[in-house]
């Protein structure tokens, strides 16, 4: 008995040895995946002006699917992308909000679209102040790829026949947004549409990456 004692402890301490390694491994692989779907997502294409959009849909908060209506000439539509969880997005949504009213008192309208599913996008667009008639979530494969919604946030003007005109891509810092204002200042010089928007924020020009959405999710 006293000599399978010590055999008996040594097996325990090889087995438990065995088992840290294994997590190790699995860590490691976790590890590697993560870092590998990251590089992915930041080499995702990223919308540019002059790209022509079609067919653009989302859910509407009733769960139905609804199509984009796309300017037609002499309007315009600007749209912004986001993600509820993304905080680029959450950075962005105060200047967010003060341009999408001078824009609609200058009757510009403007369309919220959530890369994420409808009750989360539901949430974040009552706790801001969005209106939800004004919001589409979770798009279809199309969509998604045509807004680039892989990386978030984007703002984008749309002019006659959805083509893209300007984007303003990833999280604004002060001088970011001023440039934004004094664009429009040039296409509306009746009335200044300038505004502070809060203090100059580190890590402007981030995004928060997702993949897109399967093909076979919503045709």
């Amino acid at each position: 008995m006293a000599g399978t004692q010590p055999k008996s402890r040594f097996s325990k301490v090889m087995e438990i040895f065995l088992w840290l390694v294994a997590l190790g491994v699995l860590a490691e692989n976790v590890l590697l995946f993560l870092q590998n779907r990251r590089l992915n997502e930041a080499l995702a294409p990223q919308i540019t002006a002059g790209t022509q959009l079609r067919m653009l849909a989302g859910i509407g908060f009733d769960g139905r699917l609804e199509p984009v209506a796309l300017p037609t000439v002499g309007s315009k539509l600007l749209i912004i992308t986001f993600s509820p969880g993304c905080p680029a997005c959450q950075a962005n949504q105060e200047g967010w909000m003060k341009l999408a009213s001078t824009l609609e008192q200058k009757g510009v309208r403007v369309l919220w679209v959530s890369r994420d599913p409808v009750e989360i996008t539901r949430d974040y667009c009552t706790k801001h102040g969005i209106r939800l008639s004004d919001t589409l979530a979770d798009p279809p494969y199309r969509t998604f790829s045509q807004l680039g919604l892989a990386r978030v946030p984007n703002t984008l003007l749309v002019g006659a026949a959805g083509r893209v005109e300007k984007v303003w891509a990833g999280r604004l810092d002060q001088a970011g947004w001023d440039t934004m204002f004094a664009y429009f200042e040039r296409q509306e010089t009746a009335s200044p549409l300038r505004s502070q928007v809060g203090a100059t924020q580190p890590g402007a020009g981030r995004s928060c990456p997702k993949r897109p959405p399967k093909l076979v999710s919503k045709t």
